[in-house]
């Protein structure tokens, strides 16, 4: 059988998969961190007032704490699901 099809290798796999997942970078990161440039440069250039600027980038700490707690959450279900797997491999379950 082929190493992508053999199930003796299936928690490898997995684990390569969510490697090469979280290393592609988040896009919706880099858009807010250009976004965040942009109101900065306008600021600057006197384009926005700065008050307007402030409630902006508050909205933008928002968007990452809720981006974290994304990740964390599926960090935490793909940690989950991985201890599930290794328990049923290994008879623990």
């Amino acid at each position: 059988m082929c190493w992508l099809h053999d199930p003796a290798r299936a928690v490898q796999r997995h684990r390569h998969a969510s490697k090469a997942a979280r290393s592609k970078g988040n896009r919706e990161v880099a858009d807010l961190k250009g976004e965040i440039k942009t109101v900065i440069a306008d600021v600057r250039a006197g384009d926005l007032d700065r008050n307007d600027a402030a409630v902006i980038i508050q909205g933008y700490r928002a968007l990452k704490d809720f981006i974290a707690l994304e990740r964390q959450v599926k960090e935490t279900t793909e940690l989950a699901a991985e201890i599930e797997e290794l328990k049923r491999e290994y008879g623990a379950a």
